[in-house]
């Protein structure tokens, strides 16, 4: 993966601030791991606070936020209002951490939960599985509340326009340059630029989202990956071809969608800069 000397000094920074207090971090799986990358923000994002705002850098440079992260810093924030002692919140951020590794990839409901809280019941000590199942159910409200919240960011603008394949198309096109909206579906795509957009694409269906909304949320993906090509290499690559191709959205509601498309694609970009 090609990285650029801000960038080398950025991640090289929080490496060396991180093993201090987290342990090695591995920069290379950070890129080719989400779910690595996941369990080293977190536990960063947790731990010594000057750590924790270098962490909300990178992460914002890197334009990755998971839920878990969103959920744990409003259950935090929730004690710390509170009143909550320190000794209580320090032991929820340590099962925190470990219940979030369990949390990757599962479905946002009760029965996934449970089934998560179950797997890391099993392997705390006996003594410690009390206090361990309190802190799970104290947090699921945050933990099932972020998840509704990005839920409806996406449903709002996808309710808008589709209801049907052919109405998407219509109200895409009328707002997009039609050139590129129309062609991009014969676009040809050397393998490594098809890689994440199908990644992208397997993620969608395991989701369970309509065939209407995966078809026109691929054609989105392709069109950051063409216009892409055409895009100075640095660190802000990606920020820059979406504040360009946002513009050619007409209407508030299809840019706020196609905002939405490119932070769900990010992750799956990656990809294609470790194969440059």
């Amino acid at each position: 993966m090609h990285l650029n000397n801000e960038t080398l000094v950025l991640l090289s920074k929080f490496a060396t601030k991180a093993k201090k207090h987290i342990g090695m971090v591995e920069l290379n799986k950070m890129f080719s791991s989400q779910h690595y990358a996941n369990n080293i923000f977190i536990k960063a994002r947790l731990s010594d606070k000057e750590l924790a705002i270098l962490t909300k850098i990178v992460k914002q440079e890197l334009n990755h936020n998971p839920i878990e992260i969103k959920s744990i810093e409003t259950y935090l924030e929730t004690l710390y209002k509170d009143g909550v002692g320190n000794e209580y919140i320090e032991s929820s951020k340590y099962y925190l951490i470990i219940l979030a590794d369990y949390l990757y990839s599962t479905q946002a409901d009760g029965k996934s939960y449970r089934q998560a809280v179950d797997s890391m019941i099993l392997h705390a000590d006996i003594e410690e599985q009390p206090l361990c199942l309190h802190i799970a159910r104290a947090f699921y409200p945050f933990w099932i509340n972020e998840h509704k919240l990005a839920d409806k960011t996406i449903n709002l603008a996808a309710l808008k326009y589709h209801t049907a394949e052919i109405e998407s198309q219509k109200k895409v096109t009328s707002a997009l340059t039609s050139a590129l909206w129309n062609t991009i579906g014969t676009e040809c795509f050397s393998s490594a630029e098809n890689e994440p957009i199908e990644l992208y694409i397997a993620s969608l269906l395991d989701k369970g989202i309509s065939s209407e909304q995966i078809n026109t949320k691929q054609k989105l993906a392709k069109i950051i990956i063409k216009q892409y090509r055409n895009e100075e290499r640095d660190l802000h690559s990606y920020r820059k071809v979406v504040d360009k191709t946002q513009h050619l959205f007409s209407r508030q509601d299809l840019q706020e969608f196609f905002l939405v498309v490119s932070r769900e694609f990010h992750s799956f970009w990656l990809t294609l800069q470790q194969a440059e």
